[in-house]
């Protein structure tokens, strides 16, 4: 079995959108391009795993053209992955850089359309002020503080190497840095993931009087818990404000289609950046999280799909 097509990023978006609505999905020419040498990789759907292994790959020619073997896998969920030429790894500057261009909805590969599929990715920058900021960031701990009794304080700043944090309370400290990367799974909700890194927590009084008292183990999954609903925090806000832009461009008279356009795509992030903001006086440059967005058309490869 063979999955083959071509793969278009998107130059211009309003006259792509109008085409791509009239035209029964053959969007006007002149508002797409070939991306040529992109990787294309079919990997193992596993909605617990933040990053899978390729089961085959390819990479596109200069027209954009890719084609796959496709592995008889009964039973198994697999999704299609798409990035560009830079390794995935690779970090410049103050960006995280992923690469992640596309990803398809899960399918089974016997369920996939052996016609030729025409993926277009359009791309979106998130601007300072539809990011994560440090006020937003200032305002989600006060909330933590307000809702937690045990913590006396806690600060944060967000820096280029991720968002550094600390808190402490009845002589307790704990520090650590709360880590932001772009999520390469094939769970389509998740936009972003995280990891926390030199984490350190401090109690008070001789070690095995602490240990009778308090359990350390219960007080660190309780802090990496809070860590995990601020990521997702972030996550959902970076997801929202993406969606918002992208669907913002298309013509207000026709809400509908930027629903239908919403409900289509695939959304994923390509870097994370980092945008430092000067600030008045003596005060140190503040940092914001914003995203580049990518939205695939079409979302899923399967046969009988609808689509729009």
């Amino acid at each position: 079995m063979k999955l083959c097509g071509r793969l278009y990023e998107v130059t211009q978006f309003a006259p792509f959108v109008r085409s791509y609505l009239a035209r029964a999905f053959q969007p006007d020419p002149d508002s797409i391009r070939p991306l040529g040498k992109a990787h294309i990789m079919l990997r193992r759907f596993d909605r617990a795993a933040s990053y899978s292994r390729a089961l085959v790959e390819s990479k596109t020619d200069e027209g954009g053209r890719f084609e796959l073997n496709v592995p008889n896998l009964q039973d198994t969920s697999v999704f299609l992955f798409v990035s560009g030429q830079d390794d995935l790894s690779e970090r410049v500057g103050y960006d995280q850089q992923s690469s992640c261009r596309y990803r398809s909805s899960p399918f089974v590969p016997e369920a996939i359309d052996e016609l030729r599929q025409d993926i277009y990715i359009a791309r979106l920058v998130l601007p300072s002020e539809s990011g994560y900021s440090q006020a937003a960031l200032a305002e989600a701990l006060t909330e933590t503080k307000k809702q937690n009794t045990d913590i006396e304080w806690i600060r944060g700043t967000i820096t280029p190497n991720g968002i550094v944090l600390s808190c402490g309370g009845k002589g307790a400290k704990a520090s650590g840095r709360l880590v932001l990367k772009p999520d390469l799974s094939g769970d389509l909700s998740q936009i972003l993931r995280h990891s926390v890194e030199d984490f350190h927590l401090e109690l008070p009084g001789p070690s095995w009087l602490v240990g009778l008292v308090v359990s350390r183990d219960a007080i660190e999954a309780s802090i990496r818990a809070g860590l995990r609903d601020l990521a997702s925090e972030i996550s959902q806000r970076l997801r929202l404000n993406a969606i918002a832009l992208f669907t913002g461009q298309v013509p207000s008279s026709d809400s509908e289609a930027a629903n239908r356009l919403a409900g289509e795509t695939a959304l994923s992030v390509n870097r994370i950046h980092y945008t430092t903001t000067p600030c008045a006086g003596s005060s140190k440059p503040s940092c914001t999280i914003t995203i580049e967005a990518c939205f695939g058309f079409h979302r899923t490869l399967e046969r009988g799909d609808s689509r729009m």
